[in-house]
């Protein structure tokens, strides 16, 4: 069977000092293929072969320097993507996840399902037990200090004087009856 590759894969593998078969098992390998299945895959023949020939041929294309390069190339490329996916995850999906693992609720319920698998009056049973016991305390102590938060609202403008004072517009205000006097002039 014989096949025409691009250009773009042509010179790849002229610049890599390597074969188009060599090429396709290198990528195999670096993304997590088992080299036999890959040199199966990538030369289209060995799947009827002594497993001693197979083993020994793919051992040799594994020693093979470009082939070396090109797998450590094709993973660490692989692993930096992986590293920018975790990067690009923002910190609210990461503090999400770890809010869900570490909820009460989730812990009751994974205590709940392993308290099903075991057998009713045993020691592991027991201690279940005893620590969803303990769990719902400490859930039922978070929401009473929830409950007992006090508000304080100050105002956006706080007065300074009386010339701020909401009162002002009431003329019967004794503060307001001596701010006139201070700021008026003794006609004498």
């Amino acid at each position: 069977m014989d096949f025409e590759l691009s250009k773009k894969t042509t010179a790849q593998c002229k610049s890599l000092k390597l074969t188009a078969e060599q090429l396709v098992f290198a990528d195999l390998v670096a993304v997590g293929w088992e080299p036999n299945d890959a040199y199966i895959m990538a030369f289209r023949k060995g799947a009827t072969w002594i497993k001693k020939a197979l083993a020994a041929e793919v051992e040799k294309l594994l020693q093979h320097q470009p082939v070396k390069n090109r797998i450590d190339e094709t993973k660490s490329v692989l692993s930096e993507r992986q590293k920018e996916a975790v990067r690009k995850t923002s910190n609210k999906e990461r503090s999400a996840i770890i809010d869900t693992a570490m909820s009460k609720e989730q812990m009751l319920y994974d205590l709940q399902t392993a308290k099903a698998t075991m057998v009713v009056g045993s020691k592991e049973w027991l201690d279940t037990n005893k620590l969803i016991v303990d769990v719902t305390r400490m859930k039922q102590d978070e929401v009473s200090q929830d409950d007992s938060t006090i508000h304080f609202y100050v105002p956006l403008k706080y007065p300074t004087g009386c010339q701020d004072c909401i009162y002002q517009r009431c003329n019967t205000c004794k503060y307001k009856l001596e701010f006139k006097k201070k700021k008026a002039p003794d006609n004498l």
